[in-house]
């Protein structure tokens, strides 16, 4: 019980308080009566799931870490090869996203690695071993294919590198490897849906009813509702389905259509009060491990959000990933609560 008055109240309260604005959002949506039953169930679980690690020691999961890294990649492994799209593995009822693991799994053998090894900025060795973790997993879940959550893995070295820092040539370094992959995986890899998300994305009134719909309903969804919004029984854009995804990827605009800009701003603050909460934590660690996986979990929760916002309002290409603890689904909000829960964990168990 000790362990659970070290928890953060206020960031399990604003979490809670997102999932609340999701589920209108999901109502509104006209998701239906049993989507929002089994979204109350996730949250419910994903709650467990919470506390659960939150009382766990964290320098535990980091020594069990590689353990968890093997097995994420013999799971990815098989899906990668699978053939169609298979990021999908279904446990008894539930459907799960192996990869969503991934997200706290990666930042844990991480930091196993790093420990004992911090030198800034950091030494080519450490920079060549940090970024096959990554890169290793990324590639996988990139050929499922899932570009979302593979592009969302790019938090773990760039919030490791900006703590860390890296010297010019590496910076030079992962621009030219970033130039080549991209010419690469235009020509080899991606398919041509994929290449007119990202024209429609240079070019969006090029094809509005096309590749680009998606971010143009959400923009009339968002802009529609004004001040003060529709209302839940007003809103058009997700009800008549003009709005694709709108409970999952694209539940931002539905906020912004049923709630106006106050609406919009609620949200932003929360997010705001979340990731401050987070990123506040670290003044009261004591080691530079506990700190250092603090600002991963953070790290990814911060860029997912960021870009899922700047998706939903035309300012990034669409590349399909839920908006933490708002979208509709039970493996990104359940990776949400572990991460968070781990967060606590650092702060329950820093005095031993």
């Amino acid at each position: 019980m000790r362990r659970l008055r070290e928890i953060d109240r206020w960031m399990l309260a604003v979490a809670l308080g997102l999932n609340g604005m999701g589920l209108l959002g999901i109502w509104a949506s006209r998701a239906g009566p049993f989507l929002i039953r089994g979204q109350v169930l996730r949250i419910f679980l994903s709650l467990g799931a919470f506390f659960l690690f939150s009382m766990f020691n964290y320098r535990k999961l980091i020594n069990l870490s590689p353990w968890l890294y093997a097995g994420l990649l013999a799971v990815l492994l098989p899906l990668a090869f699978r053939g169609g799209v298979s990021s999908w593995l279904k446990l008894g009822t539930f459907w799960f996203q192996p990869s969503e693991a991934g997200k706290f799994i990666i930042p844990l053998f991480l930091v196993w690695f790093l420990r004992r090894k911090y030198q800034f900025p950091v030494s080519f060795k450490n920079f060549v071993i940090s970024g096959a973790i990554v890169f290793l997993p990324m590639g996988l879940v990139a050929l499922q294919p899932d570009l979302g959550t593979a592009f969302v893995y790019l938090a773990f070295p760039l919030a490791l590198y900006m703590v860390f820092g890296i010297k010019k040539w590496m910076r030079r370094l992962i621009a030219i490897s970033a130039i080549v992959v991209a010419v690469v995986g235009w020509f080899y890899f991606l398919e041509d849906y994929q290449k007119k998300r990202i024209t429609s994305f240079l070019h969006p009134s090029s094809d509005p009813k096309g590749s680009a719909y998606q971010v143009y309903q959400a923009k009339i969804s968002i802009g529609s509702g004004g001040l003060k919004g529709k209302g839940l029984r007003e809103m058009t854009q997700a009800k008549l389905r003009f709005l694709p995804a709108a409970h999952t990827d694209f539940i931002f605009a539905v906020v912004g259509e049923s709630f106006g800009f106050l609406g919009v701003l609620v949200v932003l603050l929360l997010y705001a009060m979340l990731f401050f909460r987070i990123f506040s934590s670290v003044e009261y660690l004591a080691e530079e491990e506990a700190v250092l996986l603090v600002l991963l979990l953070g790290g990814w929760l911060a860029f997912q959000t960021v870009f899922n916002l700047l998706i939903a309002v035309g300012l990034f290409p669409v590349t399909g990933f839920p908006l933490p603890f708002l979208s509709y689904g039970g493996s990104n909000l359940l990776a949400s609560y572990i991460s968070l829960g781990i967060i606590n964990s650092t702060l329950a168990w820093r005095w031993e």
